[in-house]
């Protein structure tokens, strides 16, 4: 596809010697016609992140004309000339002609763009003020402008080699005061910190998106080799965006077999608890089948209270009529003489006294028989219908335990199904990070192949060098007399 391009540089309110200062380069970013002469019909720019670029010139020259900074003991606003912005261009190597009529290419310029953003905000963090698209020139660029947090507003801050530097320059002065040493001990730090910074770009968002580190032009390598590296890096791409998605795959696997497994835990202590609950209703019917019990044998207990009443009772009235009988008697025999003459009467009366008798004894008899039935059918009934209710109440508990058991049954082999598919995905994640350093690898066989025949070239020039030379210095003795 091509190689990654980023820049960063700071500006000041003041313009430097080439004309350029935070006000030129916001008017070039927002399109003004007369600070972007180099593009042919100028577009607005589109907004990707934080404030549009009118929004930021206001707020930057806002805090600008209010920053102090201290000197000598003094607090005193900042000078013109401090450098207060800081500015990013990043560009993606394929043209807008290429980009907007393929898909691919389409979507390949979002992730980059999305990629780089990202970058970009991990980077600098609440600093990174505003990220804009350019779509007016032959390539997709970002402009990214960074405001510094800091009430000086000292944008060299956010320069990595330029902080770099700073720091080396001061911790040379303080071992040597030889200023032109500290000085090179910074720029070795300042080409250092920027390198770091390109190849953190590069390996966060140019290789995943296909781009290589350097140009060819650069390092001097054949069309071949420039070739392979290209291949080389594609090829990790794409396997870094395969490794990548099953990564998510596999999380989103691991994280919906979480919730399936809670949703097992949760039918499992459903089914514990419609076990307990069963076990509740088992035991509430045993209680109310001892209830029932307690119930018959109260009744029992009343029916035999009611035939012993009624045999005491039956009892004291043939009793009284034994002893009216024998009092009626014994009368009759102290009179027996005089009443010799009633005898007829009198075995009339001890007849109709024996029929009575036997009238109050069936009667007793027949209220006993029909309290014993009574009881007997309504304990009968309560312990039918006790014995109903509750066979009835622990089929219904058991129907329902078992089928929350078979429902936790099912979830647990579809957890388990779930569990199969995340370690496949997992093994082919692993697979793809195992393709994915084969070509690093061999990657970085084309770059020592590419130095190889860079040094081989550099060889050969010096041998052609050395040649010239001694062609120069024969055609020289040639020429003495």
């Amino acid at each position: 596809m091509g190689y990654q391009f980023i820049h960063i540089e700071t500006f000041a309110r003041k313009a430097d010697s080439a004309g350029r200062s935070t006000a030129f380069v916001l008017d070039e970013a927002a399109r003004r016609p007369d600070a972007c002469l180099h593009v042919t019909a100028p577009v607005p720019p589109i907004s990707v992140f934080g404030m549009s670029v009118s929004e930021l010139r206001r707020a930057h020259d806002a805090r600008a004309a209010e920053a102090m900074t201290k000197a000598a003991g003094k607090t005193r606003r900042i000078r013109s000339d401090q450098h207060t912005l800081a500015a990013v261009v990043a560009s993606f190597p394929v043209p807008w002609d290429e980009v907007r009529p393929d898909r691919v290419q389409a979507e390949a310029l979002a992730e980059w763009e999305q990629r780089t953003v990202t970058w970009l905000r991990d980077q600098f963090g609440e600093q990174l003020a505003a990220v804009v698209r350019h779509e007016d020139e032959r390539f997709p660029h970002l402009h990214a402008f960074l405001s510094p947090t800091d009430p000086s507003m000292r944008a060299k801050t956010l320069h990595p080699g330029s902080s770099a530097k700073a720091a080396a320059v001061a911790a040379a002065k303080a071992v040597c005061p030889d200023a032109k040493a500290a000085n090179a001990k910074g720029d070795i730090a300042y080409k250092a910190a920027m390198r770091r910074w390109q190849d953190s770009y590069w390996q966060t968002v140019g290789l995943p998106c296909g781009l290589a580190r350097l140009g060819p032009g650069r390092r001097r390598l054949t069309r071949a080799a420039w070739q392979t590296e290209q291949a080389a890096v594609l090829t990790t791409a794409v396997l870094m965006r395969q490794a990548d998605q099953a990564q998510r795959t596999a999380q989103e696997a691991k994280a919906d077999l979480g919730v399936r497994s809670q949703a097992a835990s949760d039918l499992e202590a459903k089914a514990k608890a419609a076990a307990e609950k069963a076990h509740m209703a088992i035991a509430e019917a045993k209680a109310r089948l001892a209830e029932a019990k307690r119930a018959a044998d109260a009744a029992d207990a009343a029916r035999r209270q009611v035939e012993a009443d009624a045999r005491r009772e039956a009892r004291a009235v043939l009793a009284r009529a034994r002893a009216e009988g024998a009092r009626i008697v014994a009368a009759a025999e102290a009179k027996a003489a005089p009443m010799r003459r009633v005898g007829g009467w009198l075995g009339t009366f001890w007849t109709g006294f024996r029929s009575v008798e036997r009238k109050l004894m069936a009667t007793a008899d027949a209220r006993v028989a029909a309290a014993r039935t009574s009881a007997a059918a309504e304990v009968t009934e309560a312990k039918e219908r006790l014995r109903s209710e509750a066979q009835q109440e622990v089929k219904n508990v058991l129907t329902e335990l078992r089928r929350t058991i078979a429902r936790a049954e099912e979830d647990r082999k579809w957890a388990e199904r779930r569990l199969e598919k995340a370690e496949a995905t997992a093994k082919r994640h692993a697979e793809s990070v195992r393709r994915a350093k084969e070509a690093l690898a061999a990657e970085r066989s084309a770059r020592v192949v590419a130095e190889t025949q860079r040094e081989r070239f550099r060889s050969l020039w010096a041998d052609a060098d050395n040649a010239v030379i001694d062609m120069q210095r024969q055609s020289e003795r040639s020429l003495r007399p």
